[in-house]
């Protein structure tokens, strides 16, 4: 029996929540808030309550430009 294709947020959606947001950047929820709360992502396009929720759009172009593990960061250094 096939199981079902796991699928990601909708890019098309109006709105991203941040379990969505989450499911988007392969992390958990928890990790979402943190960054949130550390003011390491985007703050939210909007807050609905206490429902905290984005474009897509500001996700992924934050996304594309976030840096890469190992990517930046002093050069190393020479023990010559």
């Amino acid at each position: 029996m096939d199981e079902p294709e796991e699928t990601g947020p909708d890019p098309s959606a109006e709105w991203w929540t941040t379990s969505d947001v989450a499911h988007y950047l392969g992390v958990g929820v928890a990790t979402v808030s943190a960054y949130r709360s550390r003011a390491q992502m985007p703050p939210p396009d909007l807050t609905v309550g206490r429902t905290h929720v984005w474009r897509p759009e500001t996700i992924i172009e934050w996304q594309r430009e976030r840096p890469r593990p190992g990517v930046g960061g002093r050069p190393p250094t020479s023990d010559a």
